[in-house]
């Protein structure tokens, strides 16, 4: 049987990429565990104040709120105060900015407020991270005109997204 004129060559790429998808997989790059990013033994989960490296004034407590809120409402494990959970949801929120995002002439119409987030959690059975984040980014928007309380909503809807993305993060294993 003979190949037909590239089939060779496509072969070629072909093994190349399966090859770097297996060295992927085995760094731990790309890697997805449908069983979640939890193991079993780990049926509650705490949440340590985070550390505020910014300048923002209580971001840290604002976003550690909503992370417990977050774990409220899920079914795939239960929040419990931090001193009695079997894993402690910590981390830093290490920026807030706020940045025009649209104007009319020369003017802003729309600002965009981020919160960015690293943030792990903890096994304290056997005292190792479970799951590990850095530049988690929550954002929202306002309008120029609705001013201090359109920023004010902006900044909420920032620090939910990324009480969110914190939740699903390790609760999914991504």
């Amino acid at each position: 049987m003979t190949d037909l004129p590239g089939l060779a060559h496509a072969r070629a790429i072909a093994g190349r990429a399966c090859a770097l998808l297996v060295g992927l997989a085995a760094s731990g790059c790309g890697v997805y565990s449908v069983e979640g990013g939890l193991p079993s033994h780990v049926r509650t989960v705490g949440v340590e104040f985070f550390e505020n490296s910014t300048t923002e004034a209580g971001v840290e407590e604002r976003l550690s709120r909503a992370i417990s809120d977050q774990l409220v409402t899920r079914s795939q494990v239960r929040y419990a105060p931090f001193s009695g959970a079997d894993a402690i949801v910590r981390g830093s929120v290490t920026r807030v900015s706020e940045e025009p995002l649209t104007f009319s002439g020369t003017q802003v119409s729309r600002y965009r407020v981020t919160v960015l987030v690293d943030a792990s959690v903890w096994d304290r059975a056997r005292r190792r991270n479970l799951w590990e984040r850095e530049g988690i980014q929550g954002q929202g928007q306002y309008d120029a005109t609705a001013g201090v309380a359109g920023r004010d909503a902006a900044y909420a809807s920032a620090i939910q997204e990324a009480a969110r993305q914190v939740v699903d993060g390790f609760l999914s294993g991504w």
